[in-house]
């Protein structure tokens, strides 16, 4: 397909998921993805990214959940040895690439997956359903997202075959 027709179908909804990435996210659901303003000289611009989180009835966001973290897995377990220095879940975005309020306004299905927890725009607010285990709720999310976030009445564990070194198991 020319680059041409690529964005009539994107523009037009023609696919059902998306899954991309981001810098920041805000507590409204926002998605920054063009400029962080801790390191504004690395930027990039949004290309695309518009065309494709306009029309998708789902999108799934993955990213680490701050800049410059370094943890390990330890018997099935997420481990953070050191904390970023950057949030990226920030009270609201540098720059919205992706708007968050459109997307609950028109209901798109929209997941945030970061390391350590996954997140969903529910009822037009950032919420955690899921932690990895081995990570403190307060000590590894709340206090380290700058942005408020809710969390689920059903928080879940997320899948532990994600945190071992062996093969998923994952068929089509």
């Amino acid at each position: 397909m020319a680059s041409p027709h690529q964005f009539s179908y994107f523009q037009a909804g023609g696919f059902d998921c998306s899954l991309l990435s981001f810098l920041e996210i805000g507590q409204d659901g926002s998605v920054n993805v063009s400029r962080l303003a801790a390191t504004p000289h690395r930027t990039a611009g949004a290309g695309g990214f518009v065309d494709i989180t306009s029309r998708a009835k789902r999108i799934i966001f993955s990213g680490n959940f701050n800049a410059g973290a370094k943890m390990h897995i330890e018997n099935g377990k997420l481990v953070i040895d050191k904390e970023g220095k950057i949030a990226k879940i920030v009270p609201q975005v540098s720059q919205v690439s992706f708007s968050g309020r459109k997307a609950a306004q028109t209901g798109q299905d929209i997941t945030y997956v970061t390391e350590r927890c996954v997140m969903k725009l529910l009822e037009g607010q950032l919420t955690v359903t899921e932690i990895a285990p081995g990570i403190d709720l307060q000590r590894d999310i709340i206090a380290q997202a700058s942005g408020a976030l809710h969390v689920a009445p059903n928080l879940k564990t997320m899948d532990a075959v994600l945190f071992h070194d062996s093969p998923m198991g994952l068929k089509l």
